[in-house]
């Protein structure tokens, strides 16, 4: 019985020390990104701490300002199903502005297989202003 609450007692602070070796690397790689970013994506600020951008923000920035490298480095550091929320949610809303760019994170980024009907449905979606407006018929 002994050796298996040793068992377990090292297991769980392994894991424990996994976890936060693990937390502080992507932390690392996070602010690295965000440095990256910071002069195109946050230029009207004089300085930006990253405990002060949300992931969502981060996301939403270098989808938008960052190159294929930095777009590839979100997914190593936050899981694809979140980044792909935040571009549905906030990137394909801003149609027709962004229009080139959302197409090209569809085929490139996400891989969809028809981006143009995803884009739609999207937009359909998460776009409020024209879900809730009143048309003039």
């Amino acid at each position: 019985m002994n050796f298996f609450v040793n068992l377990f007692v090292k297991y769980s602070v392994q894991s424990n020390v996994d976890h936060i070796v693990r937390k502080k690397f992507l932390s690392a790689r996070k602010r690295e990104l965000l440095r990256s970013i910071a002069r195109n994506a946050f230029w009207s600020y004089p300085e930006v701490a990253p405990s002060k951008v949300p992931d969502s923000k981060l996301i939403e920035k270098v989808l938008i300002y960052g190159d294929d490298r930095q777009r590839k480095e979100l997914l190593n550091i936050f899981p694809v199903e979140k980044v792909r929320r935040i571009w549905e949610q906030n990137l394909i809303i801003q149609e027709p502005r962004l229009s080139d760019l959302n197409r090209r994170l569809a085929i490139e980024l996400f891989r969809i297989p028809d981006p143009e009907e995803h884009i739609k449905r999207s937009y359909q979606k998460y776009n409020l202003y024209d879900r809730f407006s009143v048309k003039n018929s």
